[in-house]
């Protein structure tokens, strides 16, 4: 079994990571994880001088096993997701060997460069102006040292200027006769090395064109939204193509598609728009990886849900059960509005 590390699109800062396994890899319940340092044979713990969220101080490797968590398990699209955050991710580099042991089972992996570490907040630092000393010079006309001022700084330029001016000593200088003929035997020689340059030199052949690269358009990549809207079979087929696709589709393309198919009633788009809103659910390839995500809304994700059921889909049915339980208990207006409305 392999295991896949991503990054938090919902974390730009840094800090989080998704770890991916086969569906069923995971028991039930809150997971601990341990990391290995497969090159300096150390186990990974928490620095004594870290806070809760991990912190940004030196990583602390030791000898004797440390487990991190527990961390909630996610199961849906044929896989088991955790989410570790800066407690782990803080501590490790890009490139690092690692073994992960989770449930009992022991993953080889290289960190991705793709997982930043999450910035410390920004520290004033001890930064004190320096006053700068008035500048003396010499004026060399009568000796003595001065403050520097622009009269002075005046009486230097004219005065350097006078210098400048004085005419230089004419020096005679009696012409050398023996380099009359250093010139024509200069140009004889380089004639000779020409010509025989032009005979010796091989016939150079033309050099061969490389191939060009076949050039990949918007209508020939496979994630843009053209292609993924001609993708046969339905909104279905959309969505896996989407998933496919993971963080190569941009999250307004995926909206886009999920809009189109949703204003046409579509039953799988509507459960799709429900579960992006509920907090209970997690739809991970979409979610994690494109970043299509909504902020938890009971209320909005029971009247997706209820329009899933009523264009036929049995899963929203189960889901909107669930999401009525929780509107039941919520005493906020819109919340008893959207039970009134799609759970009665």
């Amino acid at each position: 079994m392999s295991l896949k590390v991503h990054p938090d699109p919902q974390e730009p800062a840094g800090g989080y990571a998704f770890l991916e396994l086969e569906a069923g890899s995971l028991p039930d319940g809150g997971q601990l994880v341990a990391v290995f340092d497969a090159f300096g044979e150390r186990w990974l713990a928490r620095p004594d001088d870290a806070d809760a969220s991990g912190g940004n101080a030196e990583p602390n490797w030791q000898t004797e096993k440390f487990e991190f968590g527990p961390y909630d398990v996610y199961r849906h699209d044929g896989a088991d997701w955790l989410r570790i955050g800066p407690e782990i991710v803080n501590q490790l580099g890009e490139y690092a060997s690692l073994r992960l042991t989770l449930a009992g089972r022991t993953y080889d992996v290289i960190w991705p460069d793709n997982v930043p570490q999450r910035a410390s907040a920004a520290v004033l630092g001890g930064l004190q102006p320096v006053g700068r000393k008035p500048v003396e010079i010499i004026d060399r006309r009568v000796g003595t040292v001065q403050p520097d001022g622009p009269e002075d700084a005046e009486l230097d330029v004219i005065e350097s200027l006078e210098l400048s001016q004085e005419e230089p000593e004419e020096l005679e200088v009696e012409p050398d006769r023996r380099r009359g003929w250093g010139l024509p035997l200069l140009l004889a020689a380089l004639v000779i090395a020409a010509a025989l340059a032009w005979y010796f030199w091989p016939d150079s052949e033309p050099e061969p064109t490389p191939e060009s690269a076949p050039v990949v358009t918007e209508q020939t990549a496979p994630c843009t939204r053209q292609t993924l809207a001609a993708t046969k079979g339905g909104f279905v087929a959309i969505a896996d193509a989407i998933r496919a696709c993971g963080s190569d589709v941009q999250p307004d393309t995926a909206l886009s598609l999920v809009e189109e198919a949703a204003a046409a009633d579509d039953p799988d788009a509507l459960l799709l728009f429900g579960t992006l809103y509920d907090g209970e659910v997690l739809d991970p390839r979409i979610e994690n990886l494109t970043g299509l995500t909504f902020a938890d809304d009971p209320a909005q994700a029971s009247e997706y849900y209820a329009r899933a059921v009523t264009a036929g889909s049995e899963t929203a049915a189960d889901n909107l059960s669930k999401t009525c339980e929780r509107l039941a208990n919520d005493d906020a207006t819109l919340a008893k509005g959207a039970y009134d409305d799609f759970c009665s």
